[in-house]
């Protein structure tokens, strides 16, 4: 009997004592509430202070270690904070979100809602240990061109940035209404070439997210191939936080509520208030977060970095995969068109036949070309090669054949065209996809013209037609 009293006062204090915990354990809607309230906190506003000193003692409630403030080297009035959940080891994985707002927002969305799921994610992960060392990390001066975090990553030692495995960042999460979790790269600027995340810290977001039922689509929900095509040949005028880790060769992307081309509609402005944000979403946004830590402590250290990839149908396509579907339609182009033995009565009616063959092979070069030098636009010609395979005889067929083949190359400019009039993206900058998609990706589509409107003819012997 004195045995079972003992078991039951046992459970009895532990139920307690995880109620208690759970009472402690700040919730990212409460911490991101309780930042919006506070008002607008711009650089050297009155609310600033408030705000550090508010997210430091959240930053403690949620088990982070060490946490202190950081001013920027040089610029005291740019504030981060920092704070750690050690690991076995001293590589490390930061979580990163920015607490400053524009001058009349409350910045409810952007971002008190990352701070609040940052936090909220360290709380969850300290309950269990950890490989990797997890550093939060709350920017401030995100809204003055990303100098907090900037000046954060500059300071490190190159040592330590190579012992960061990579870095997280959550940014206008949580706001009801939004069409889905979206994950940003941005492209940098990386001794003179542009880089993007490497495509492996996408798939693990993208299987992380699977694991817990959080779908997430890459740059914009609905129209996801055409924003990463853009944001791969034109320079956007957005970024991140992420940014700055990028541009130091430390791997790094955002996740957000909002995407390229349906942004929050109270994005930087008075009504981006508390009550927008969503309790259960904020909920779900912390699990998604913790999820995706808890997949990256499982590395050793960072697989293979490749940059030319396309994130389609809840996986990645490497430059690999893109090259193998690509040269299964090179293959059939080459197999379809080739020209046979011609018997012609004169040297007119053989030349003229040479005319109709040129455009199919001309279109096969280019094609080649551009798979192997621009393979992630080289996509855009994927319809026009397999219509190419088999072209129409009769007139009508070729024309929607012709509209099919163009029809993505023609949408993919239009919106380029679109992102410039509109100051999305630079006009001086203009088109920034290299001259191999400059140059072979128009070729093939004026040879593809050609190769449609020409006449099916007859030719004795073999089929003449590519």
């Amino acid at each position: 009997m004195e045995n079972r009293v003992r078991v039951v006062l046992v459970l009895l204090a532990l139920l307690a004592a995880s109620s208690a915990t759970a009472r402690e354990t700040p919730l990212a809607h409460q911490v991101a509430t309780g930042l919006a309230r506070l008002g607008p906190r711009p650089d050297g506003g009155p609310n600033q202070a408030a705000a550090a000193r508010y997210l430091l003692s959240e930053m403690e409630r949620s088990g982070l270690r060490e946490v202190r403030a950081v001013p920027v080297a040089g610029h005291p009035e740019w504030v981060n904070l920092t704070g750690v959940l050690p690991g076995k080891t001293d590589r490390e994985i930061v979580l990163s979100a920015h607490y400053d707002t524009v001058r009349p927002s409350p910045g409810a969305g952007d971002d008190a809602s990352g701070c609040g799921v940052v936090i909220a994610a360290a709380a969850d992960l300290a309950r269990t240990p950890l490989e990797h060392t997890v550093r939060v990390v709350l920017f401030d001066a995100e809204e003055v061109g990303l100098k907090g975090s900037q000046g954060w990553v500059a300071s490190l030692p190159p040592a330590r940035r190579d012992r960061i495995l990579a870095n997280l960042n959550v940014e206008m999460v949580g706001w009801s209404g939004s069409a889905g979790p979206t994950i940003h790269v941005f492209p940098v600027e990386v001794k003179g070439e542009r880089t993007m995340a490497p495509g492996w810290l996408v798939h693990f977001l993208l299987r992380s997210g699977e694991a817990v039922g959080w779908r997430y689509e890459m740059s914009d929900i609905k129209m996801s191939m055409l924003a990463q095509l853009i944001l791969r040949t034109a320079r956007v005028r957005l970024g991140a936080d992420a940014n700055s880790f990028q541009e130091q060769g430390i791997p790094a992307l955002s996740v957000s509520d909002s995407s390229l081309l349906a942004m929050d509609p109270a994005f930087h402005r008075p009504t981006d208030t508390a009550q927008r944000l969503d309790p259960a979403r904020m909920g779900r946004w912390t699990e998604a977060v913790t999820a995706a830590v808890r997949r990256m402590d499982r590395l050793a250290g960072r697989p293979i970095p490749e940059d030319e990839y396309l994130a389609l149908f809840g996986r990645v396509w490497l430059r690999r995969d893109i090259y193998w579907m690509g040269l299964a339609l090179w293959l059939l182009l080459l197999f379809r068109g080739r020209p046979g033995r011609w018997r012609f009565d004169s040297a007119e009616e053989r030349t003229r036949e040479g005319w109709r063959y040129a455009p199919g092979f001309a279109f096969r070069w280019l094609f080649l070309a551009a798979l192997f030098l621009a393979p992630v636009l080289a996509v855009l010609l994927f319809p026009a090669a397999l219509l190419a395979a088999f072209p129409p005889k009769r007139t009508w067929a070729r024309v929607l054949a012709l509209t099919g083949g163009l029809l993505p190359l023609l949408i993919y400019a239009a919106a380029f065209t679109f992102a410039l009039l509109a100051r999305i993206a630079s006009r001086k900058a203009g088109f920034e996809g290299g001259w191999a998609a400059a140059v072979l990706i128009p070729g093939a589509a004026v040879a593809f013209v050609f190769l449609m409107t020409v006449r099916a003819g007859r030719s004795r012997g073999p089929e003449a037609s590519p």
